[in-house]
């Protein structure tokens, strides 16, 4: 059996992550090197609706991780976090940072889309157990397939991002579900993050918001409307529940405020929200901003097409600190 460094050092992994650690010993003991034969991946390529291409690149993945043992192994251990492990290991690949130096010898981040895909009969009893109407299971499917396509078209990256992985997780456990503009991540991890704020109690809910769309304020509007009704559908848990809906994001930063003017779609929507609190952040901005990933922070080359991207790169050059803001929705539309 194979050390948890070889391993990491097998596909250039320069820092293991804390969850690598936590897990392998667990991971070791259940580990079979015939795991991935138990999947009908035609059944699974067919139901996320890829293209032929996709297929192509996915099976030579695929043939690949069945003949080349470590790359197997380390399959697996990105399967077993993101659906065995427990909330804290789970989690913290968040921290995984995805460079270009990663893979460079061995496997590619087509082995992430192994791994989340390997997901795919949990994503359908969740579904299932949650009742989730042919909208949303259309949206979720949807979603898993932008995922995992995504990077490729936008980044020319074969395969995912660690991020990405992660994100597509979020749907495959159930957490996370779309209306219209906005996604909306419930999970107990986010319950009563709020309760200083309130005078009754709530239970807090996560809004994400995907990129590449414009935020028009009568789209998201529409989407907070419908939130209760198909959040308390979804989830019968909640649905004698206050909820409370907030999120952690660049659209709140105060920086971009300064640079754009109010009747903007990002500052009107800034305005629906409490921003309570600001944390330092430049990844961020580089990667929804500036379409900018995996460590190539040359701010001087960084595009200028937009009035935000000209105000924000100003800012970078002149080494001033951009923030992400974390705020609830003072009142539902």
């Amino acid at each position: 059996m194979y050390t948890i460094k070889e391993l990491a050092n097998y596909i250039s992994l320069e820092v293991i992550p804390s969850a690598w650690n936590n897990c392998f010993e667990k991971i070791k003991k259940s580990y079979k090197p015939d795991w991935l034969k138990k999947y009908d991946f035609t059944l699974i390529l067919n139901y996320y609706e890829f293209d032929n291409n996709f297929k192509e690149r996915f099976i030579d993945e695929l043939n690949l991780l069945n003949n080349d043992k470590k790359l197997n192994f380390i399959c697996y251990i990105m399967y077993y976090i993101l659906f065995i492990a427990d909330n804290n290991n789970y989690y913290s690949i968040w921290s995984w940072k995805s460079t270009l130096k990663i893979f460079k010898n061995h496997g590619s981040y087509m082995i992430p889309v192994v791994a989340l895909l390997c997901g795919y009969k949990f994503h359908v009893k969740n579904m299932e157990y949650r009742n989730f109407d042919n909208n949303q299971i259309t949206l979720q499917k949807y979603n898993i397939n932008l995922l995992c396509t995504n990077d490729k078209i936008k980044y020319d990256i074969d395969g995912i991002r660690f991020s990405q992985m992660m994100w597509g997780s979020y749907f495959m456990k159930g957490n996370l579900i779309q209306i219209g503009r906005l996604q909306y991540e419930v999970n107990s991890k986010n319950f009563n993050k709020l309760d200083k704020y309130f005078k009754e109690k709530h239970q807090c809910i996560y809004i994400h918001i995907p990129k590449d769309k414009d935020l028009n304020e009568r789209e998201v509007n529409e989407s907070l409307c419908l939130a209760d009704k198909y959040i308390k559908k979804y989830y019968s848990e909640l649905k004698n529940e206050k909820l409370a809906y907030y999120t952690k994001t660049w659209l709140l930063s105060p920086e971009v405020k300064e640079i754009l003017s109010n009747d903007s779609n990002i500052v009107k929507f800034q305005s629906m929200f409490n921003i309570i609190e600001f944390e330092e952040n430049i990844d961020d901005f580089l990667n929804f901003v500036f379409d900018v990933v995996m460590g190539e922070e040359y701010y001087k080359n960084l595009p200028e097409k937009t009035t935000l991207q000209k105000g924000l790169k100003r800012k970078l050059l002149n080494n001033e600190i951009l923030h992400l803001g974390l705020g609830f929705i003072k009142n539902i539309p």
